[in-house]
């Protein structure tokens, strides 16, 4: 039986990996194997009885065979993590292409407000939404999802350089497509709202990267106040350091009731007209920058309305830097 299966010409393999490729923009190529049972079944009884060492395991063996056969039929080389990967199953004589996905380590900026990061059916438009459009129509992608270091809210803009993220692109059947191109693209689709950066191709790993990483953030934020302020009360707003913030009213539905202690690094006033103030704020990760100003019901202390000694609220805020290294190291 083994002497069978080894000695089987694998050229239908080969012929039905490039038929199912032929649509599909690729480099390189990995495989995964299943052998019949019984050949497993007869190479487990020859070691018992023969022993194992000088010999090369039978899946591994016919593994190479198939990958030669493979390579010599397309013109391109194995590699063990290839751009396609061709499930076969000699059981069933059948062959599967699996496309791997494409990630690219990316800065977006969100110049308008009223626009999710995620897609939600809450709103009508989103920064992946558009990176989605876009990817599907340059790569002939079945999906994109965006992974973002962190978001800001709905009517928040992100400006500056930009919000760290990973766009993952499945299923791409065109992979020659320049960076610009998708830049441009997710422009033209948002009109403008939605600006992507492209910095380089990466790996699966950036996706957790990204997700788990915590940077210090600048915003810009108009203050509305209940009163006009002293200046008495703006020095102690600015003096604010150390904070704790139980977990705001707005997001407890969706998140754990805890106490979280933050550092304000630092607050500027760039802007002061009476009961209307423009602050540039500085905060570790994680803070929340409303309830900071707000106080929310005194779940944020102290905040700028403690400080104050009158109401505060935020009218406009913006994302203006996110301190992050990923770009600059890895």
């Amino acid at each position: 039986m083994l002497i069978m299966v080894m000695d089987t010409d694998f050229g239908w393999v080969a012929d039905e990996a490039a038929r199912k490729s032929a649509s599909i923009e690729y480099r390189n190529f990995s495989t995964s194997l299943k052998l019949p049972e019984y050949a497993l079944k007869e190479e487990e009884n020859a070691f018992k009885s023969e022993g194992i060492i000088g010999k090369m395991a039978l899946k591994t063996a016919i593994a190479k065979k198939i990958r030669e056969a493979i390579s010599q039929k397309i013109g391109k080389p194995f590699e063990l993590d290839g751009e396609v990967n061709f499930r076969i199953d000699l059981d069933n004589r059948s062959v599967d292409v699996e496309i791997r996905p494409i990630f690219l380590l990316c800065k977006y900026k969100k110049l308008e407000r009223g626009i999710s990061q995620t897609r939600w059916e809450k709103y009508g438009s989103s920064v992946e939404g558009y990176i989605v459009d876009a990817a599907v129509r340059l790569f002939g992608a079945t999906n994109a999802f965006l992974h973002g270091a962190g978001r800001e809210d709905v009517d928040v803009r992100m400006l500056g350089d930009g919000r760290i993220c990973t766009v993952e692109i499945t299923g791409p059947t065109r992979r020659s497509v320049g960076f610009s191109m998708l830049e441009g693209l997710v422009r033209e689709l948002s009109k403008g709202s939605v600006e992507l950066y492209v910095l380089r191709e990466a790996s699966r790993e950036h996706v957790w990267i990204v997700k788990e990483a915590h940077f210090d953030k600048e915003y810009e934020a108009v203050v509305e106040f209940g009163k006009k302020v002293s200046e008495e009360g703006l020095a102690r707003v600015l003096s604010i350091k150390n904070i704790e913030q139980r977990t705001p009213v707005r997001v407890q539905h969706r998140r754990a009731d805890l106490v979280r202690k933050k550092k304000v690094l630092f607050i500027k006033i760039e802007e002061n007209d009476g009961k209307r103030v423009k602050f540039r704020i500085k905060t570790e990760a994680g803070t929340y920058i409303k309830e900071l100003i707000s106080g929310d019901g005194g779940r944020t202390r102290p905040s700028f309305a403690e400080a104050a000694g009158c109401s505060a609220s935020c009218i406009a805020l913006d994302v203006i830097k996110v301190h992050e290294y990923i770009s600059d190291w890895w």
